[in-house]
This record gives C-alpha cells, sequence and structure tokens, in this order.
C-alpha cells in the first residue's frame, strides 16, 4: 500500500493527544464550605492514581481513531493490478495478439513477449474476458473469449515461435471482429510483437471503431545483428555422362559492422563437402561459390549454412536436387510430306529448361511399342498409323500422356477414334486471298498462352495461314485459339489423366508462315510442356506455399506426408491433396503403397527472405493507422501498465472506508468515556 498524500502522516503524532488526556486531566474535587480558612495550611492537592493510565481499552479506540482519520486524509491505494483503461469502470472484452513469426525467434523476445501476454492475462478483473490469438502470416484463435486465467496462461505457455512470416493485417482484423461482436463496455486489443516493417505495407484497409482501443506492446530491440541466406543458386552441366551441379549461395550481412570470417559450409545429405570463410560488408551482400559436385542419385538433399547470429533460423537454407529429366517426344509424319516436321524439330532441339529429346519417324514404322516412356506424340499432318490401333493411343492418353494433332491435308481421322480428337474434323477452309487468316482470339487464362498475357510478349498477328481444317468443337472441349473469321485455330480435349490439343493447321510453311515468326518457339514449347504435364522441378519453396499432391505423385493410392518436425499426415486418395508447407525444413512425400522403402518425393521448404529484415515500424504510427488516434500506452509497456497515483486511488476510494471507521470509533469513544465518567462520579 502507498499514499496520494505522505506528508498528512505527519499528523499521526497526534497519537499522544489521548494519552496527554489520560495524564493530565482534571481532578474532579468535592468543595466542602468552611466558615474560615485562615488557619489551614495551604497543601498542593497531587493524585497518584491520575499519572498511571487506568483505561487502556479506551486509550486504543482513541488512537485509533486518530490513526484512521490521518491515514484518510493521505489518501492509501494498492498500486498492484490496475490497468489504464480499469479507470474507466465496467467489464473488459480484450484480445491478445502474439506474434509467433519467425522473427521473434531472434534473442529472447519470444521469452518476452510471453511474459508481457502473461501480464496482459495478471491484469484482468473479475468479468473480464480475453481471446488469445497467435499470428505470422494468418491469425489462429487459440482460446476464445474466457474469463479463465489458467486456460489462457496455459496457452500462452504451450505456443512456439513458427517458420511463418510477419503479417499484422491477419490478426488485426480477426482482433476488430471480435471486439465488434462483444456486448461489454470496455474493448482492448493488445498487440505483442517486434513490430517488423515488413509485416506493415499501409494499405491493410483496417479500421478500429472509437470503442476499441489498440494497445502496442513491442519486445524488439533498438540495434540488430543477424546475417541470413535469401537464396541459391544452381548452375548444371555434363562431364563424361553425369550431371555435375555448381551451387552459390547469397549471404546478406544485416549489420552496421561488416563481417568477417564468417563460415558458409555446404552440406549434402547430412554430410560437409566444403566450407569457406566468406566476408561481407556492412549492410551489404556476397555471393559465395562453392567446388562442383556430381549429382548421382535420383533426389538429393543439401543446405547451406552461414555463421551464428541470435535468428538462426535464416542461417540455414534448404534445398533438393533432382537429376534433369527430357521430356520424350515422338513426331509421326506423313510419308508424303517429308520435310513436314522441320520446323517443328529444330524448335525442340532448342530447349534446355526442360530439354526435348525428340524422335522423328514416319506413320509405317509405329507401332504400340513405340508410346513406351514417351510424355508426348505428335500426329503432324498424317493419318493415324496402321500399326497403332486407335485403343492403344487411347489407353496411352488416359494413363497421362499427351497428344498433339496437327491438322492438314493428309490428316485423316476415322470416325471409330472420334473420341479422341477434340471435336468434329470438316473440309479445309481457303484464305489465298488477301493477306490470309490470323490467330485472333486466345485464351490467356490457359496454360498455353499464358506467358503471351503481357504487353508485347508475342505478337500472333504477323502470322498469316491461308489454310486451315475446320473443328466443330464438342461439349466439354475449350477452345484455346481462334482466328480472325471466329474459326477454332486450337482445342483441347481431357481423355482420362491424358491431354490432347488439335491444331487446325500444319506446323510447316505449307499452310501458313507461323514457323517463320518469333512466336513460334515458344507456343510449341509451351503446348508439349503442357501436354507432358511437365512442372518444373523447384528447388525450394518458401514456407506458406501449398502443393498438389496429386500432381507429384500420379498414384491414386493414400498418400503419407512427413513433416520437417517429424509430424506424419495421411492424405486418403479421396482428398484433393493440397498440402500447405508451414514448417521450415524438408518434406518427404510418398504413396501409401510403397512403404516405408518406397521412393519419396522431397519439397524444401526456407523461410520468407523478408523475416530476416528486423528494421521495425513505429508502434504509434501503426495505432494511428488502424485506430485514427495514438495510443495512450507507451511503447514497451503492457496493457497492464499502471496507471498514475490519483487515478488509482481515485478508483479504489480506500480513503472512504478509513473515514467511516474513524468516524466509528469516535462515537463508540464518547459512548464508552461518558459510561465511565458517571461511573467513577458515584464512587
Amino acid at each position: 500500500m502507498t499514499f496520494l498524500f505522505p506528508l498528512f502522516l505527519i499528523a499521526m503524532a497526534g497519537l499522544a493527544v489521548p494519552v496527554l488526556l489520560h495524564l493530565i486531566q482534571r481532578e474532579r474535587k468535592q468543595v466542602v464550605q468552611f466558615p474560615s480558612l485562615m488557619f489551614l495550611r495551604r497543601i498542593p492537592y497531587q493524585s497518584v492514581r491520575r499519572r498511571r493510565i487506568r483505561h487502556w481499552f479506551l486509550l486504543l479506540i482513541r488512537a485509533a481513531a486518530i490513526a484512521l482519520l490521518v491515514a484518510a486524509f493521505a489518501r492509501p491505494f494498492f498500486p498492484g493490478g490496475v490497468s489504464a483503461l480499469a479507470a474507466a469502470g465496467g467489464n473488459r472484452e480484450l484480445a491478445i495478439l502474439l506474434d509467433n513469426s519467425a522473427s521473434m525467434g531472434y534473442g529472447d523476445r519470444w521469452q518476452r513477449a510471453v511474459d508481457q501476454a502473461r501480464r496482459a492475462v495478471d491484469s484482468m478483473t473479475t468479468g473480464d474476458r480475453a481471446t488469445l490469438v497467435l499470428f505470422g502470416r494468418n491469425a489462429e484463435e487459440n482460446i476464445r473469449a474466457t474469463s479463465d486465467r489458467g486456460r489462457l496462461e496455459a496457452a500462452i505457455g504451450t505456443a512456439k515461435v513458427t517458420s511463418g512470416a510477419t503479417r499484422y493485417g491477419p490478426a488485426l482484423k480477426l482482433a476488430e471482429s471480435i471486439l465488434s461482436q462483444s456486448t461489454l463496455p470496455r474493448r482492448e486489443a493488445i498487440l505483442i510483437s517486434d513490430f517488423q516493417k515488413s509485416g506493415w505495407t499501409g494499405a491493410e484497409d483496417i479500421r478500429f471503431g472509437d470503442n476499441i482501443t489498440l494497445t502496442p506492446v513491442s519486445v524488439g530491440e533498438g540495434e540488430t545483428n543477424n546475417i541470413s541466406i535469401p537464396s541459391l543458386t544452381f548452375s548444371r552441366a555434363e562431364f563424361s555422362g553425369q550431371e555435375r551441379i555448381t551451387v552459390s549461395a547469397g549471404i546478406m550481412n544485416r549489420n552496421a559492422a561488416a563481417a568477417t570470417k564468417v563460415p558458409v559450409s555446404l552440406e549434402i545429405e547430412g554430410r560437409t563437402l566444403e566450407t569457406v570463410d566468406a566476408s561481407i560488408g556492412a549492410n551489404a551482400s556476397a555471393s559465395i561459390p562453392f567446388a562442383p559436385f556430381t549429382l548421382a542419385e535420383p533426389t538429393v538433399r543439401g543446405t547451406v549454412k552461414a555463421g551464428t547470429d541470435p535468428l538462426a533460423a535464416d542461417n540455414a537454407f534448404n534445398f533438393v536436387l533432382t537429376p534433369s529429366k527430357p521430356i520424350s517426344v515422338l513426331i509421326i509424319d506423313s510419308p508424303d510430306s517429308a520435310d513436314a516436321s522441320f520446323y517443328l524439330s529444330r524448335a525442340l532441339a532448342i530447349g534446355k529448361a526442360p530439354a526435348f529429346n525428340v524422335e522423328t519417324a514416319p506413320a509405317s514404322r509405329v507401332s504400340s511399342g513405340s508410346l513406351e516412356t514417351r510424355n508426348v506424340v505428335v500426329v503432324n499432318d498424317a493419318a493415324l498409323p496402321v500399326g497403332l490401333p486407335g485403343e492403344v493411343l487411347k489407353r496411352y492418353v488416359e494413363n497421362g500422356g499427351g497428344l498433339l494433332v496437327a491438322l492438314g491435308a493428309h490428316s485423316v481421322w476415322p470416325n471409330t477414334e472420334a473420341n479422341l480428337l477434340p471435336g468434329k474434323l470438316g473440309p479445309v477452309v481457303e484464305r489465298t486471298q488477301g493477306r490470309g487468316a490470323t490467330v485472333g482470339w486466345r485464351d490467356h487464362s490457359h496454360q498455353v498462352f499464358e506467358i503471351f498475357r503481357a504487353p508485347r510478349s508475342g505478337d500472333f498477328t504477323t502470322a498469316r495461314v491461308y489454310r486451315y481444317r475446320t473443328l466443330e468443337p464438342a461439349q466439354g472441349d475449350r477452345v484455346l485459339a481462334r482466328y480472325d473469321d471466329g474459326a477454332a485455330a486450337a482445342v483441347e480435349r481431357r481423355v482420362g489423366n491424358g491431354r490432347v490439343i488439335a491444331w487446325t493447321t500444319t506446323l510447316d510453311r505449307e499452310w501458313s508462315d507461323l514457323p517463320q515468326t518469333p512466336v513460334f518457339l515458344p507456343l510449341i514449347h509451351q503446348i508439349v510442356k503442357y501436354l507432358a504435364q511437365y512442372e518444373r522441378t523447384t528447388e525450394w519453396t518458401t514456407v506458406g506455399q501449398v502443393v498438389d499432391l496429386s500432381a507429384m505423385l500420379k498414384s491414386r493410392a493414400d498418400r503419407i506426408v512427413m513433416t520437417p518436425s517429424g509430424n506424419r499426415v495421411t492424405v486418403p486418395s479421396s482428398d484433393p491433396g493440397v498440402v500447405e508447407l508451414n514448417e521450415q525444413g524438408v518434406y518427404e512425400i510418398r504413396a501409401a503403397t510403397a512403404g516405408a522403402t518406397g521412393r519419396a518425393e522431397r519439397i524444401a521448404v526456407n523461410l520468407d527472405p523478408a523475416e530476416s529484415d528486423l528494421s521495425v515500424v513505429d508502434p504509434q504510427e501503426l495505432v494511428a493507422a488502424v485506430t485514427g488516434r495514438a495510443s495512450a500506452a507507451a511503447t514497451g509497456q503492457t496493457a497492464a501498465a499502471e496507471i498514475s497515483a490519483a487515478d488509482a486511488e481515485k478508483q479504489q476510494g480506500l480513503w472512504w472506508y478509513l473515514l467511516l471507521a474513524g468516524m466509528l470509533l469516535l462515537a463508540a469513544e464518547t459512548a464508552i468515556a461518558n459510561r465511565l465518567s458517571r461511573n467513577e462520579r458515584f464512587t
């Protein structure tokens, strides 16, 4: 307990007054009348009985009354456990927003954030409710609207730092939704974070109502020292029939001082291949190349590590490497057109990422065995081969193969195989008069034409088409491009797990000059990659991305996902199979039927590079943007921060109780003193 006006305690000296009243009290003498006093000697009156205290109880009552009155005027109060908002009166709805993004792992930030969250819980009074929200890239209610402090503190104790990026928008929107629905008179959101600048853009469009208060609690340091690895680059080369990989690491030093002799190491499958010492300037970056190594295994896991600092999570960068796999393409030519595939094969020969393994064969030499190991088959202005029954080609497509049909003068498609061709084939249309036809409309939402969406990314109007075959799409077929007269130029049909695209003119110079235009090369590459269902193998991805398991594993069995933390998750085959990558490290995915020894697909996941930038935004600036007013609480304090002594004393009002108790004691003292006085008078 403390006092608002402690100088009033000097009046405690008044406790001596009752003692003096007991010791120096006027003696009540009985007067005897004498006719004359001249013959009597004058003797001073003394009473030994008045020199000692007779009524201790009465003395204590008087002293206690004086002490209570003095204490009341000194205005006592209890300073602990009083919040600034509690002075306003009424119960409080509290939203505790606890940042558990990756940057909170810097030094002891997380522990200090947990301590501040517990202080916020301790500030709750009877009738208050609190919701605990953990947030990083997304926000999640951990405990919803409870007055149970035990549950809240237990939830805070079990919370952990995640690998997610910092985003304040989702957390503030969730807090606004929770608090706006509350019926309690006072509503407060407590934002506990390091206030990383990358987490707030200012365009989040969040505005709290006038009845909601936002209190920032910063646990960030003034200066930080952090070395991170934001990215890696890989160079591939062939040597003696094997693929050699050269890894180069980008190192970032976010410090006001230069970093020297920073150990940077390359690990492959847990074994360190090389360690080099790097020097990086202040607030600068450097590229560190390693010696090349041979990529012999189907999947190789690697890690690059650089130095040590208070944020260990971004000192390691994971990656997964797989050998390059070319797309195998079989081109079926017409025997009557020997040069029909010249431009097509030359365009595919240029491809490097991925490479295309192309084989050209006349229709007479193609058999069912020719389709084995082929990703894409191109029927280029030719009839279906006699040695390739329609059911074989259909089965090939249904199992995931790709089929491109370039329609020309030699194209013949029997009605018995109509279920493969995207539409009904019609006669030749002559556009030799004038400048010919052009490919006008294109479906830029489709993967084939997506790269031509941006301005100046490919001009199809320069290509002239002088002849084309009419093709009437069936229901369910998708038109990808049309000529300027509205006729279909490219149509797609899905057959089982495979895809079929029909191009209604030739891919040589016989019917158009498209092969001589700049758009021909990227167009052919996009079509073949799409039909092959080619997915570029990414060496790594970022936390928060999602993967489609159905695209990774062709098996229709259940899938098993092993997370970097060791959790085993089974994804049923009936599930769409979309998995969000929320942990830093390497995920392993395999078909349940493959067993423990089956080959697993690996995905390397790393932190968002923005998490390594520990520069901060002014908490008061964020509060002003969200609420339209400055925060009443100082940065770095909790919502349970103590208010002024005057407000705390006014809220508690203890002096009223002390004053009342003192007055009651005085009244009791008067009654008791009068009673004792009457008793002594008659004794």
